[in-house]
């Protein structure tokens, strides 16, 4: 029994059941993750060419391949939030097959006293919208064609509120789903926003909020970011893989920009070269509100428009 033809011959039997699975909705996992265990090569390699028996070979080969499949099927888990029920809507398309619709809604109540609030949120995978306001702290919707499942955790101190948003995903096996979530803020306080955003659409519309700090970490995704001027010293970090990303600033707000860009393509309205990846619009010293940017961006279409 030669080690090889057992190494190809359980890899083509596990590859081919999982994209089976996939194609049957039995199960749901992201590519990406495939990627990342590119170094087993190296290790299947050097255990080709060690001196020992091909049975313990055999033995180690399963062990990994075994381990290489749960990591691909299996997602983080979170810790312990508050847990909510779905509501489910059925519905009848054209080709006479169910469409699943389940929703989840929850809102954070609003107090005067609250003066800062920050938002935390791990938004995975899907479609994600914040826009309108809200008369409650926050007010939170999705619908998803899947188990798909947030929870949140909210801790008060004194005047500050901050709000903790996460996939609460413990399933192994996932249909494909699609979801959309929608977020409204109350604009009373002075907000911070930490997106997680990994291969997501993004569409913030900040312009109606005081927004003191954004910061945005994105994989492969599409982010449209729009900046107000409610706040007058605002800071935004954004850190991007293969990304789409729009940002549109107010033009009466000075911005500093500090751009690290990698084989990227970008277009900069109304900024000024100051150094070697330093820009800045020509009202930044005057303005009475500024905004500093700071972007590293790798392969990524990066463009800021004034409005």
């Amino acid at each position: 029994m030669k080690f090889r033809n057992v190494f190809w011959g359980l890899s083509l039997i596990i590859v081919g059941s999982l994209l089976v699975a996939r194609n049957l909705g039995v199960i749901d996992f992201d590519w990406f993750n495939i990627i990342r265990l590119w170094p087993l090569i190296f290790i299947l390699w050097g255990l080709s060419v060690l001196p020992i028996r091909q049975t313990i070979k055999v033995g180690v080969l399963v062990i990994l391949l075994g381990g290489a499949t749960w990591f691909v099927l299996e997602y983080p888990s979170s810790g312990r939030f508050h847990d909510f029920e779905f509501s489910i809507d059925k519905d009848f398309d054209n080709s006479n097959s169910f469409l699943t619709k389940k929703q989840q809604n929850f809102t954070v109540p609003f107090a005067d006293s609250i003066q800062n609030a920050s938002l935390e949120m791990d938004a995975a995978a899907g479609k994600f919208i914040l826009s309108d306001t809200s008369s409650d702290l926050l007010s939170f919707s999705q619908e998803s064609s899947n188990n798909t499942h947030y929870q949140y955790l909210v801790r008060r101190s004194n005047s500050d509120v901050n709000i903790n948003i996460s996939e609460d995903d413990e399933r192994i096996f996932h249909n494909n789903d699609r979801k959309e979530v929608t977020i409204r803020l109350n604009p009373k306080p002075v907000w911070d926003i930490n997106l997680d955003a990994g291969a997501s659409s993004v569409n913030y519309d900040l312009s109606k909020f005081k927004v003191r700090k954004l910061t945005l970490n994105g994989g492969a995704g599409s982010f449209k970011i729009t900046l107000g001027d409610k706040y007058p010293d605002v800071k935004v970090n954004i850190d991007a893989g293969a990304s789409a990303i729009n940002i549109k600033v107010p033009e009466n707000s000075g911005c500093d920009l500090e751009l690290t860009a990698v084989l990227s393509g970008k277009h900069l309205s109304g900024f000024q070269k100051v150094s070697s990846g330093h820009y800045q619009t020509e009202n930044y010293d005057e303005a009475e509100n500024k905004i500093h940017l700071n972007v590293n961006a790798a392969v990524s279409s990066f463009r800021i428009i004034r409005y």
